[in-house]
């Protein structure tokens, strides 16, 4: 999670500390400073040119009234940092690991950073899908144990035996009304000719949780959407394997040194297009406003006849700026 345990006045702190565990002498790739300050300045009010900003040590942050939890959260920050670069410098990985161990953090976040430092890809990518939120939701899945054994690391995301019923739950939903939930879902898979939960290959019903907020949040399906989703996501939830699945994106999307089980490989930088930090922090503004928590349990067929308009109001889900899009539910000729 990015500054949901600080306050304002901690921010130049903490600005001040990613900067420390790295920046080095400059940074590494220059999509780095971009990012921290289009989310220091749009999520916390907080301008600041990182290129030139004195870092602060260990000690000084040892030495102001933090939380852990805010701790933790710097920590998030700076591991945010280093998977933005490929290759990962040694320097950066080893300054990230000192600062972690000097704040007392621990997470998740930290394992597969370490895991990619050292190159080990297969490691990283089985304990991203098992700690990120479909690995949490696809254990609440009956019968997961026996998929993943028979089929392999596939089975986190992915239909592996066909399911009629759960096939023509999601294609009923096209007898919703226009604007509805349901049918924009139903449209959304339409226009992208993705395959239904229960189609062979087509995505399980852990992933497909993720389709209803593409639709409620109003993001595409590039790589900037799938991020700007994740980022939403994450501070709207407590929920365990949000802040790494935020991650994941961007070591799918922009350093490429993950490969999603869901679209394969690819060939990363695709953050480089323009107002992509302006975005990704107009997504984290809109996500800590939003009141729904989309992992607490909740079933969207159980909303899916109610228009998408009404659900956004009553969810607190904001307009985004102007410089994101927004355009995801196209009806299909």
């Amino acid at each position: 999670m990015f500054c949901k345990h600080t306050t304002v006045d901690d921010v130049p702190l903490i600005a001040a500390a990613v900067v420390g565990a790295c920046r080095g002498e400059e940074w590494a790739d220059p999509i780095q400073p971009r990012i921290l300050e289009a989310l220091f300045d749009r999520l916390m009010g907080y301008p600041c040119d990182c290129t030139t900003l004195t870092p602060a040590t260990i000690d000084d942050v040892l030495g102001a009234s933090l939380s852990q939890a805010a701790r933790a959260e710097i920590v998030d920050l700076m591991v945010m940092v280093e998977l933005l670069c490929n290759p990962i410098p040694a320097s950066m990985s080893a300054s990230v690991d000192c600062w972690a161990a000097g704040l007392g953090v621990e997470s998740d976040e930290l394992v597969v950073a370490r895991d990619l430092a050292r190159g080990a890809k297969i490691e990283a990518q089985a304990d991203f899908y098992r700690n990120d939120y479909i690995g949490h939701a696809d254990a609440e899945l009956p019968g997961f144990d026996r998929l993943f054994e028979q089929y392999g690391p596939a089975a986190y995301v992915l239909t592996m035996e066909p399911d009629p019923a759960e096939e023509a739950r999601h294609e009923a939903l096209q007898d919703c009304a226009p604007g509805s939930l349901g049918r924009s879902l139903w449209e959304f898979y339409k226009v992208r000719k993705f395959a239904f939960p229960g189609v062979l290959g087509g995505a399980n019903l852990a992933l497909a949780q993720h389709d209803w907020l593409h639709v409620l949040y109003g993001y595409d399906t590039d790589g900037i959407g799938e991020v700007e989703v994740a980022a939403f996501r994450m501070m709207s939830t407590d929920f365990p394997g949000a802040g790494l699945g935020f991650l994941g994106t961007l070591l799918f999307y922009q350093s490429a040194l993950l490969t999603s089980l869901v679209s394969g490989p690819h060939v990363g930088h695709e953050l480089e297009v323009s107002g992509a930090p302006e975005r990704i922090a107009d997504a984290l503004r809109r996500g800590r406003a939003c009141t729904l928590d989309p992992y607490d349990g909740i079933d969207f067929f159980d909303y899916a006849v109610v228009q998408v308009d009404e659900l956004r109001a009553g969810w607190s889900i904001l307009t985004p700026t102007a410089d994101s899009t927004i355009d995801t539910t196209t009806s299909p000729a």
